[in-house]
């Protein structure tokens, strides 16, 4: 099947033979980018992490909080302890044990900010390095160097990525569409597997290739991809599952039970907009259909989209559409679920201002929510204010995001390649290249044959 990518990779990658000089830049700017981050936390990082100082301030983060109140900062920890229960996935509250356990290694008595700190700056390590794997991999996907730079120094992976550990499930992402681009369908399957042990939504990047197969009417690829991620994500799950049933099954009960977060538009209704008409607050049940209604309504004009347009979109055209229907449609969302779509937009829409629009957009929303939070619960004179600008920032966040995607939308109705919208020379893709959809180019035979005749990407 078809990546319907447009860009080569391997030997022929835009990053493959620029020297050694490319690579280490490319690994200073992601450090740099998440010393930013660190630097940001900084007010926290000295005076306390609780209270209105991570509002106030916008320093949050949820690893120093969750080192303390599941208790890991007395020793605790998931799946170690049978009462230290984290609302994560697996990967994820594995991640959080094991830098738990260096924390407390590095200091298992002392004060409760000073043990929050070293747990925080355990874990920026670690995501600074999965971020620095990660500019590295896009640096092999994207359509011309400049772009790998323009993520690399993303403003929102600086405002937003120590927040959370979602930098882990981004790094799996890209690593399964590199996969993809080689046509190496089992191994991104595997990535995509504990990209979904990590966090659900990696597994919505299926939905692209099910429109590729269906498509093309060529179903190995997906079913090999489908396969091996359910296989790699039961392998994962089960031993844990068995280990520890209340703390595998928390994640699952505490996501279904959860209200709306901060940044979607159902809390934007609840808290601000219901009130100013004199409306009922939605229900969690009530936001659950919403949330799924629409997200499924979404999928399947993803689906009519991919199967319409005049030629075969990309993979990361359709993970953009999908994963980012998600992200507005979803009742959770949080600053850092931009994470998720910046590798995205950068292989899907390749347009460098307005990327960076649409981050300044997004680092807003940021500073907005924790200034609102923080004007809200100190209820300062000012929570008036900061409530408007909380609804404009989420607002214009979703307009943003929309806006990204329609343009999308009109790239693939117009059979248009990201490496046509970065205004590249395009290569041909496969149903270009020949009536069939077949590579005729050499790089496509030789694929070709080291894949016994499968149908190659261009």
């Amino acid at each position: 099947m078809s990546t319907g990518t447009g860009a080569v990779v391997g030997t022929e990658a835009p990053l493959g033979n620029t020297s050694r000089f490319w690579t280490w830049s490319l690994v200073g700017l992601a450090v740099w980018t998440m010393a930013v981050a660190w630097f940001l936390r900084l007010p926290c990082h000295q005076m306390k992490w609780s209270g209105n100082i991570p509002y106030q301030g916008a320093c949050y983060s949820d690893l120093p909080t969750l080192y303390k109140s599941t208790g890991m900062i007395d020793g605790s920890f998931p799946y170690l302890s049978p009462d230290a229960l984290l609302e994560y996935p697996v990967l994820q509250s594995l991640i959080a044990t094991l830098t738990g356990v260096i924390a407390w290694a590095i200091t298992p008595v002392t004060s409760v900010h000073v043990a929050q700190s070293i747990y925080f700056d355990v874990n920026v390590v670690t995501l600074a390095a999965a971020w620095v794997v990660t500019v590295l991999l896009l640096s092999r996907l994207v359509v011309a160097p400049r772009y790998a730079v323009v993520a690399a120094l993303a403003p929102a992976v600086a405002a937003t990525g120590v927040i959370n550990w979602d930098l882990w499930p981004v790094l799996t992402t890209v690593a399964a569409l590199l996969c993809f681009r080689r046509d190496r369908w089992i191994l991104g399957g595997v990535f995509l597997g504990l990209g979904t042990a990590l966090k659900l939504w990696p597994f919505l990047i299926l939905g692209a290739l099910i429109v590729l197969a269906l498509r093309r009417r060529e179903f190995g690829p997906l079913f090999r991809t489908a396969l091996a991620t359910a296989l790699t994500w039961l392998a994962v799950n089960v031993p844990f599952m068995l280990l520890d049933p209340t703390q595998w099954g928390y994640f699952w009960s505490f996501s279904s039970e959860r209200g709306a977060g901060f940044s979607s538009v159902y809390h934007v209704w609840n808290r601000a907009l219901a009130p100013a008409f004199g409306m009922g607050e939605l229900s969690p049940h009530t936001i659950n259909l919403i949330a799924y209604g629409v997200f499924a309504l979404c999928c399947v004009g993803v689906l009519v989209i991919g199967l319409l347009a005049p030629k075969a979109p990309t993979i990361e055209q359709l993970s953009l559409l999908i994963v980012a229907a998600f992200v507005v449609t979803n009742k959770v969302y949080s600053p850092q679920f931009v994470l998720w779509l910046v590798p995205l937009v950068i292989l899907a829409r390749p347009r460098i201002v307005e990327f960076l629009v649409w981050q300044v957009i997004e680092v807003f929303h940021w500073f907005a929510i924790f200034s609102w939070l923080y004007a809200n619960g100190a209820q300062t004179p000012t929570l008036g204010m900061w409530t408007t600008v909380y609804v404009g920032a989420v607002l214009l966040h979703v307009v943003a995001v929309v806006a990204i995607c329609g343009a999308t939308v009109g790239d693939i109705l117009r059979g248009r390649a990201p490496r046509d919208v970065a205004g590249e020379a395009a290569n041909l893709s496969p149903e270009q290249a020949s009536p069939g959809g077949l590579d005729s180019s050499a790089e496509g035979v030789r694929g070709r044959n080291r894949r016994q005749g499968e149908v190659t990407h261009g």
